[in-house]
């Protein structure tokens, strides 16, 4: 009892001792954040229970690549596909209870690519059609349950979140 009463003790001295700024933390676990100076650069060291891995950044040209479990919140200027002009289109109805309608506020050309992800990422759907100025999509297989539909022609995107009653 004394030796855990004086691990205690010794925990709080040295934590008291070598007082670090929060960075960032995470929501749900415990973990910590420091500043390590190198030279002339900065960098940002995190750790989680449960995690003893590396967590960092590299970067060349215009690639970032980032590894870890805890990720910085970012914003994602450029993924290859045109996110600036998203495909116009409406899906209803929202909640549905076996199919759902997708009509286009524009013309497509080409194939349409469907994939219905569950709230995991899984694939559980994926269909290909033809571009047509509307699409029934008959999901009555799925599972009561809120699901992320994600329609891909020609580069150019659609997403919803969509739920079966």
């Amino acid at each position: 009892m004394k030796r855990s009463v004086l691990i205690v003790m010794y925990c709080f001295i040295v934590t008291g001792l070598n007082a670090q700024e929060l960075v960032r933390s995470t929501v749900g676990v415990s973990g910590t954040s420091s500043q390590v100076k190198s030279g002339d650069k900065t960098y940002t060291i995190q750790q989680s229970v449960g995690q003893s891995s590396v967590i960092g950044l590299y970067t060349a040209n215009s690639l970032a690549v980032r590894q870890g479990f805890i990720q910085p919140p970012i914003k994602i200027l450029s993924t290859g596909s045109d996110n600036d002009n998203p495909i116009d289109a409406v899906l209803y109805p929202n909640p549905f209870a076996s199919d759902i309608r997708i009509v286009f506020n524009e013309t497509l050309e080409g194939s349409i690519e469907i994939t219905i992800y569950d709230m995991l990422g899984r694939t559980v759907h994926t269909m290909n059609t033809r571009a047509t100025k509307e699409i029934n999509v008959n999901l009555s297989f799925l599972a009561s349950a809120q699901y992320v539909l994600l329609l891909t022609s020609e580069k150019r995107q659609f997403k919803a979140n969509i739920l079966k009653n």
